[in-house]
């Protein structure tokens, strides 16, 4: 049997309105989707929707940029280090709200609560790190799954003629206007967010109950042209440190979170190790929180060969260089490339192989991903699948895995997602531009 791999290759004011409010921080539970069915075994379709959001999100990005002419900030080059941002054990009241693993079996996305609008309507949404838009479905809206969000209940809401449309490679789309109104996370809100106000979706948008998206990337990144919701928090002087962090679960474990403006030391073990953001992958322009790594490494070998990795909580596998990933999976026993017999993008390898180390590293320091979030479960009744970055690379332990392949991205970039997010608490801070890593617990 084989297994498959986890790793895969405006015309309306939007910026918020200041707010007086002391410095604070919250945290919010998460939910999961997974590219496994309920019989364990694995779910083909999911796993190329999830390879089709990937393209959508990273492929020709230069092209589409040219909207936004956002000033790219200078990121300092230094080395790895341990800054000490706000950690939420140290109050007595956290606002606590942690997120929900929804699945038993390898998680696809995870989820979390919004509120919008004057009087405030609750809504779902997926905390992306890999975009910078938030997009919601309006009540209005043909092919919608909710909760969806009535815009004409709201006394705070205003929409623009600026178009807002989202296209993915399959053929999914989400179209509407850019648009404004009060949006709330955990007790911190936004007056005036910039968000996209959606009235049509077609195909599988999203796998899953959530109702749209917020991206945590950044502004030059936006399509709506809108200030991104948690950097705006950061703009108005409310945050307790300037960072945000996640804690993923695996296997329907409650306890997943997305904490706002802290870490969570409850969450992981030793210190958090930092690592700069590379804007020379993009053109010397940050819109992604990519940072530069040595690549990956089987059972001790050598390096897979170095790229910049976008770190992406939006994306459920990881994507590594084609290169990359045919030096990677070489090292395999009976690994194949399986783009001919299970689609564009899969590697697959013997039931019987018994997966040994796999890292990948960060600066001076090697990162283990369990072999448990390599495997994506069996494509038939000896094969396991494995998903790799753009022609990357997914794993699946025991049995034979598959792995996810395209064309690379532009700039020798990989996409890092939940697979390798279980195993390390990561933090992501706004002040210092930079991302950091602590063992999950």
């Amino acid at each position: 049997m084989l297994t498959l791999p986890a790793l895969l290759l405006a015309s309306i004011a939007v910026s918020a309105s200041p707010i007086q409010q002391k410095r604070s921080a919250a945290v919010i539970p998460l939910p999961a989707r997974t590219v496994h069915r309920r019989d364990h075994g694995f779910n083909l379709d999911a796993a190329k929707r999830d390879r089709a959001r990937v393209h959508a999100k990273y492929d020709g990005k230069n092209d589409s940029r040219a909207f936004n002419s956002t000033v790219a900030q200078p990121i300092e080059e230094r080395a790895e280090y341990n800054p000490a941002p706000y950690d939420i054990q140290r109050r007595t009241s956290s606002g606590h709200e942690p997120l929900v693993d929804v699945f038993d079996t390898i998680d696809l996305v995870y989820y979390g609560p919004l509120s919008i609008g004057k009087p405030a309507q609750s809504t779902t949404i997926d905390f992306d790190t890999g975009s910078s838009d938030l997009w919601l479905p309006l009540s209005t809206c043909s092919g919608c799954f909710g909760p969806l969000f009535n815009s004409s209940s709201s006394s705070t809401y205003k929409v623009s003629s600026t178009p807002f449309t989202i296209q993915y490679a399959e053929g999914s789309s989400a179209t509407g206007k850019v648009a404004t109104d009060k949006v709330m996370v955990a007790g911190l809100s936004v007056t005036k967010q910039g968000f996209g106000a959606v009235t049509r979706e077609t195909g599988f948008l999203l796998d899953g109950p959530s109702a749209g998206i917020m991206g945590l990337g950044f502004t030059a990144n936006a399509q709506s042209g809108a200030t991104p919701f948690f950097i705006n928090l950061v703009n108005q002087g409310c945050l307790a440190s300037n960072v945000f962090s996640f804690y993923l679960s695996r296997g329907g474990s409650s306890g997943s979170e997305l904490c706002l403006g802290c870490t969570n030391s409850a969450k992981y073990t030793g210190c958090i190790t930092y690592y700069p953001l590379d804007p020379s992958a993009t053109g010397g322009t940050q819109y992604y929180w990519n940072i530069k790594s040595g690549g990956f490494s089987y059972d001790g070998g050598p390096s897979s060969g170095a790229f910049s990795a976008i770190v992406d909580s939006g994306t459920t596998a990881i994507y590594i260089p084609t290169a990359a990933a045919k030096k990677f999976y070489a090292s395999i026993t009976g690994a194949k490339n399986a783009s001919s017999t299970v689609g564009d993008g899969f590697y697959t390898y013997p039931c019987s192989t018994s997966l040994k180390s796999i890292t990948i590293s960060f600066g001076n320091t090697k990162y283990a991903i369990n072999p448990i979030d390599f495997n994506l479960g069996p494509v038939s009744e000896c094969v396991f699948t494995d998903i790799k970055i753009f022609t990357g690379l997914t794993t699946v332990p025991s049995e034979q895995g598959i792995v996810f392949m395209r064309e690379d991205i532009d700039g020798n970039l990989a996409v890092i997602g939940d697979e390798f997010m279980k195993n390390w608490y990561s933090v992501f801070d706004y002040g210092a531009k930079s991302v950091g890593f602590a063992k999950a617990i």
